[in-house]
């Protein structure tokens, strides 16, 4: 049913919001913006010692001291009885109207017609670690938009023809690619606040972004392109 919401009635409610937030930001002036700075330093700082129980206790008490930040603002009270007025709406209609699910028959494809859905290799995901693994597996571009947590990507577990593609864009967290040292690399990196490691070379990096790439990437016939961004994090590039 939230797929039938009509696109502009929500873009309409996301722009209310937005307005809204930005009102009351400015309102409340820079205290409240130095609290979140706070709460989203304690959970950045939690999770890289989250194996330990102090670690734990300081990022659980930011999150919840962010949800709390968050749930008291106006926009985010609007927006979610707004949205929950755009489903009931969309339920209503779906009752004077109810959809009409034709059967299924076996037909011929037409040529030049039909998508096929080729899945995805890691799906996205608020808030933990994800990874490649260690078995190997078929290649797929990644694109994905993440929260808080940690990603690596290992493309020594499987082949790649032509130019591989890693897009992430990413909260608070780090980001891990492990590349084979017959690969050349691209990387377009940027970041609010973090760091990055690029095949042994460290930059430190407050509202940046940088490119750098390996000496035979153009003529590459093997190579891999990776574009991430952070707010608060830390990029990893090393040969394996």
């Amino acid at each position: 049913m939230i797929r039938e919401i009509p696109v502009n009635r929500l873009n309409l409610l996301l722009l209310l919001s937005v307005f809204f937030l930005v009102t009351e930001l400015l309102s409340r002036g820079a205290g409240m913006l130095l609290g979140v700075g706070i709460l989203l330093f304690m959970v950045y700082l939690g999770w890289k010692e989250y194996e330990s129980t102090f670690g734990k206790v300081i990022c659980w008490i930011g999150v919840i001291g962010l949800i709390i930040q968050v749930l008291s603002l106006f926009a985010v009270g609007f927006f979610i009885i707004g949205f929950l007025i755009l489903l009931v709406l969309e339920y209503r209609r779906q009752q004077k109207q109810p959809p009409v699910i034709q059967p299924e028959t076996a037909a011929a494809p037409k040529q030049g017609s039909g998508l096929v859905e080729s899945g995805i290799l890691l799906p996205q995901k608020l808030i933990g670690r994800q990874s490649t693994g260690t078995e190997p597996y078929q290649w797929r571009d990644i694109h994905i938009q993440t929260g808080i947590g940690s990603k690596t990507i290992d493309l020594s577990n499987t082949v790649v023809h032509g130019t591989a593609v890693v897009s992430v864009r990413h909260i608070i967290g780090q980001v891990t690619v492990l590349v084979p040292y017959e690969m050349e690399v691209q990387v377009l990196h940027s970041a609010l606040y973090g760091s990055a490691e690029i095949l042994g070379e460290r930059k430190r990096l407050l509202n940046e972004s940088i490119s750098l790439e390996t000496p035979g990437y153009a003529e590459a016939d093997v190579r891999v392109k990776i574009m991430t961004s952070v707010m608060s994090g830390e990029l990893e590039v090393r040969r394996i």
